[in-house]
């Protein structure tokens, strides 16, 4: 016999559907199969939607007593909008509002499926439990057990005796057991006590105390240590906190122990608002073991738009001392730094015009370079900028302004003024353009007479630039392995006329050459800074090529090539160098390919003299990428008389099974010149359906002396849960330097 009967108001509420834990990528469980624990038999919204009230029980057989007791037996199930549940027998206590329920117990909403022996639920206070449970949380492929869960309120779930895994069922390769487990589905916080977790029957971490957010958002709390190996610190631990202090505003605040050195304190505080954002790092060793003294760093750079068309920035850095990068960093990129910059900018934009205030120093790291050595203060930089298109015939008129006041301990000092007003004529059509330009360059000296040389302490100097640019757009349809590619030939002249005007009694606060490259074949002044303007009559010849897909418009290949001409020689130089008389300048030339062959990148770059028959410079690189997984890199890189290079870097699969994988990493940078290893890594991932296991070594050059560190990774991912080991990105490419596969 089967009855029905229809309560409306009965409501079951879900004790897990908020518990989601942090993000989880769907590519996780690929290796997974079908989910783990106990799957859903039914679509998550089968006939009811979650805003229908009526509560709807069936059953093989019910009885009444006084219309106030409902028994049901045999294949019982209730359901109410998209919540299910199943059991054995139930019995409705209508006074009580009560439902008990007995044998087989299953209830299923949102992904979530709870089985155990027996449940009470309290109707109308929404409070309930369910003994001897089994869940699954199919989205997040986890799934675990608990000896008892109830419902406090609906928004409040405990369990005791819980375990948590993302593993299948049967392979309980890694367990988390909690003796108390609370869900706060309001506030999407969860807090276990008296956890402990087992990887491969093994237990190997203790916490008193955890909490941990039920949803993508984020929530303070301490993060998973880490811990590695290095000859320059010892064993290394780190033991982070985060603290979410608002939605835009965090800071992670970390405890690092190191064998050799003892703890260091350190913080990373960043912040985003309409108006700005930034990120200050600090780091604070109270008593370096090694050294016997307290070592620190500080960096922090932001950005504000405070007002309407206002914009400010402020950078400033940092360092007790010039090891400090060295010894506990870790690459020879940052231990390398020697100066640190300290700036603040505030910026007006008009819709014509820009005004920007500044001032500027530096610390340098290294207290043992001269003074000579080191930078120049701007206290302060005053910068206007003006545009003005579209003026008479089609011209354009601009001005570039400056002032600035330049201090440096025992050193020429004094204020700077150099204005800049300009004249073009852009002449453009689809077939090519013609743009003469005339610029007058004005820059006036206020120095100090205690320290001028023999230009007094007003010197000035007054000069004209002319340039003259031009270029033809020339372009044919070409295929390419059944690709409609459009091609073009792109010939340039640029002809630079700047007279010459004596300036070595002109001091030298902010001005270098140039690197000479291909874009610089089209200035029109061989250094930076306003100290020097380079006499010039010359003439650029350039040539550029390019493929182009004629049905998304992307670059799939670009070359080259481009000389200058001397019409006379190159007088002004800054001190300490002659004159510069050859007729033509090094050839330079460029070229970059992607996707022209499928999965490969190449570019590369040539610096050739004429005159020495010698390559002055040069880059190569090669990049094969067929997909995420797979990536080989190969770059060189040689500055003749100074550097030469190789970087090879790998990361590949070496066996891809059904339900697991083994990856390689490795990196290795060679100097050529000195005949030594620069980096050297190598790096195994065993990846399963719910951990992988990392482990890496590492020999590299930590500082410009050329002592080098020796390091060991290692990192237990548990995935749904956390990371244990080295930190940094995710996945076995994290342990490479940020940009290697950029």
């Amino acid at each position: 016999m089967s009855n029905r009967l229809s309560l409306v108001g009965l409501i079951l509420v879900c004790p897990l559907a908020a518990a989601q834990g942090g993000a989880v990528l769907p590519s996780d469980w690929m290796l997974c199969g079908e989910p783990g624990g106990p799957s859903h038999q039914h679509e998550p919204q089968p006939f009811n939607a979650k805003g229908d009230e009526a509560t709807y029980l069936d059953a093989d057989e019910s009885r009444a007593t006084d219309n106030e007791i409902f028994e049901f037996s045999g294949d019982v199930k209730v359901r109410r909008g998209n919540q299910r549940l199943n059991a054995d027998t139930a019995t409705y206590n209508q006074p009580q509002d009560t439902v008990e329920a007995h044998g087989n117990i299953r209830f299923e909403q949102d992904g979530l499926t709870v089985e155990g022996g027996s449940a009470r639920l309290e109707l109308g206070a929404r409070h309930g439990q369910v003994e001897a449970t089994r869940y699954g949380l199919v989205q997040r492929h986890a799934r675990g057990e608990s000896s008892l869960l109830v419902m406090e309120d609906p928004n409040h779930t405990r369990l005791t005796q819980a375990t948590f895994t993302t593993c299948n069922p049967g392979h309980d390769d890694w367990l988390l057991h909690a003796s108390d487990l609370k869900l706060d589905h309001e506030q999407n916080i969860g807090e276990a006590r008296n956890v402990w977790l087992e990887f491969k029957g093994v237990p190997f971490l203790y916490l008193p105390y955890i909490n941990f957010s039920l949803t993508d958002e984020r929530k303070s709390g301490f993060l998973t240590p880490s811990f590695g190996t290095s000859d320059q610190v010892g064993t290394d631990i780190h033991i982070p906190f985060y603290w979410n202090i608002a939605p835009q505003r965090d800071a992670t605040l970390t405890t690092r122990m190191m064998s050799k050195r003892g703890v260091q304190l350190l913080g990373e505080f960043r912040y985003i608002s309409p108006a700005g954002g930034g990120l200050t790092n600090i780091g604070y060793v109270p008593n370096d073991n090694v050294l016997d003294k307290s070592r620190a760093f500080l960096s922090t750079r932001n950005v504000w738009n405070f007002a309407p068309r206002w914009s400010s920035e402020l950078e400033f850095g940092y360092v007790s001392d010039r090891n400090y990068f060295g010894e506990l960093g870790t690459s020879l990129s940052v231990a390398s730094t020697t100066h640190l910059e300290r700036r603040a900018d505030a910026t007006y934009r008009g819709d014509l015009w820009s005004l920007t205030g500044r001032v500027q120093s530096y610390q340098t790291v290294d207290e043992s370079l001269p003074g000579s050595a080191r930078p120049y203060q701007r206290l302060p930089q005053l910068l206007v900028k003006l545009n003005l298109p579209q003026q008479a015939y089609g011209s354009n008129a601009l001005f570039n302004g400056e002032y600035v006041h330049f201090y440096r301990r025992d050193s020429v000092v004094g204020d700077r003024i150099d204005l800049q007003p300009g004249m073009s004529l852009p002449l453009v059509n689809a077939y090519g353009f013609v743009t003469p330009s005339l610029n007058l360059r004005y820059t006036q000296y206020a120095l100090d007479q205690q320290t001028t040389g023999t230009g007094g302490s007003s010197p000035s100097r007054t000069l004209p630039v002319l340039n003259l640019d031009s270029g033809v757009y020339l372009e044919r349809d070409l295929s390419w392995s059944n690709a409609a590619l459009l091609h073009t030939l792109e010939p340039r002249l640029y002809y630079l006329y700047v007279p010459y005007r004596d300036q070595s009694s002109l001091p030298v606060f902010d001005t270098n050459l140039l690197d000479f490259s291909y874009a610089n074949l089209f200035q029109g002044n061989r250094f930076s800074g306003a100290d020097r303007v380079g006499d010039a009559n010359q003439i650029t010849l350039a040539l550029t090529s390019r493929l182009l897909d004629k049905e998304s418009g992307r670059e799939r290949f670009n070359a080259r090539i481009g000389q200058i001409v001397y019409f006379s020689d190159r007088r002004v130089v800054l001190p300490g160098n002659s004159a510069e008389t050859l007729n033509v300048s090094d050839i330079v030339a460029e070229l970059n390919s992607s996707g022209l062959i499928p999965d490969w990148k190449a570019s590369a770059g040539l610096l050739w003299n004429p005159q020495s028959q010698d390559i002055d410079k040069s880059t190569l690189g090669f990049e094969y990428k067929p997909d995420n997984q797979r990536i080989l890199k190969l770059d060189y890189r040689l500055r003749r008389n100074e550097l030469e290079q190789t970087d090879l870097a790998a990361l590949w699969p070496l066996s891809q099974q059904a339900d697991r994988r083994i990856n390689m990493v490795g990196r290795w940078n060679y100097s050529l010149r000195d005949g030594r290893t620069l980096e050297a890594l190598i790096g195994m991932e065993y990846d399963t359906c719910c951990w992988a296991l990392r482990v890496a070594g590492r020999r590299f050059v930590s500082n410009v002396g050329g002592d080098t560190n020796n390091a060991l990774f290692l990192q237990l991912e548990l995935k749904g849960l956390t990371s244990f080991g080295h930190r940094g990105k995710r996945g076995l490419a994290g342990l490479l330097d940020p940009g290697t596969f950029r």
